[in-house]
């Protein structure tokens, strides 16, 4: 469970970058990601399908369109855990995707603040 070097397993995947260090940056393959029309937020709801659906309003956000037919399958396959895989992945993507939605947002509001405190200052 762990190294040598006593840190554990996980972190020993290799020594640290030490600061000012021309560490370079390895990155995790990928590139087998592709869009899902179906994963985008929405940012209105149909009130009366979710209300219909029984989603708990906690769960009613700009994702909760896809949360319908997850549940539906989710009962009918009595919450088996290799059943629905699509529709569960499709869901997570929306969040994620609502997620950087959000980020995105918040970076935008932040140059705007920036530029007003800098007006301010002048």
């Amino acid at each position: 469970s762990h190294t040598t070097s006593g840190h554990p397993l996980w972190l020993s995947a290799g020594p640290l970058p030490q600061p000012n260090s021309k560490a370079t940056t390895k990155t995790m393959g990928g590139g087998h990601h592709h869009a899902n029309p179906e994963a985008s937020p929405r940012p209105t709801q149909d009130l009366q399908s979710l209300s219909d659906a029984k989603i708990p309003l906690a769960f009613r956000d700009t994702c909760a369109h896809l949360l319908v037919p997850l549940n539906k399958c989710r009962r009918t396959t009595w919450w088996s855990p290799n059943k629905c895989g699509h529709e569960r992945h499709t869901y997570e993507e929306c969040l994620w995707n609502s997620y950087l939605q959000r980020c995105e947002a918040k970076v935008q509001v932040d140059k705007v603040m920036a530029a007003k405190a800098r007006e301010a200052e002048d």
